[in-house]
């Protein structure tokens, strides 16, 4: 995940390290996508310090905690590996995902946010859509993102990102 998280609308500030907290009950803890068998953790990241996402250990999901969280407005961004070290990432059928398809992501509080995709893309490293994805204003979306696409041996990485976009049911 190459690109550097940003707010969309306005030319804004690189992404600060500090932000408004996130109410309590908003931080999401799990992720489960039966119909891709994913049913992991998540833990909050920020950003490295090349300006790149920080994507978690192959056994757990990030959530990008300087964008929005479940039930804010914006994008809820959620990374995951979809292969690290010869193991399989919490992501690694994200690219199999289907408009209609539901997930849902539990809460710290207890509660349960349900979520349909309504879009899975692909873009180059390089090339994500900041307007789309590093939000804190516009509706609600959950964002998940891996590797995909093409690998690059010589660098040992995948050239593009699957982005899976989705949206509050009921």
């Amino acid at each position: 995940i190459r690109d550097r998280p940003e707010t969309a609308a306005e030319p804004e500030p690189e992404p600060q390290l500090e932000a408004d907290p996130v109410p309590l009950q908003l931080q999401p803890v799990g992720l489960t996508i039966d119909g891709i068998g994913v049913s992991d953790p998540i833990r909050a990241v920020g950003l490295e310090e090349n300006g790149e996402l920080e994507v978690p250990d192959v056994d757990e999901i990030g959530w990008y905690r300087y964008g929005a969280a479940p039930g804010e407005r914006g994008a809820t961004v959620l990374a995951a590996h979809v292969y690290w070290n010869d193991r399989r990432g919490p992501f690694h059928k994200l690219g199999r995902m289907e408009p209609g398809d539901l997930m849902e992501v539990q809460l710290v509080d207890g509660s349960v946010r349900t979520y349909a995709v309504v879009e899975r893309t692909m873009y180059d490293k390089d090339s994500l859509p900041n307007d789309r994805i590093w939000r804190r204003t516009g509706p609600e979306t959950l964002v998940l993102i891996t590797c995909g696409g093409s690998f690059n041996p010589e660098i040992r990485r995948y050239r593009q990102n699957i982005v899976v976009y989705a949206v509050p049911v009921g």
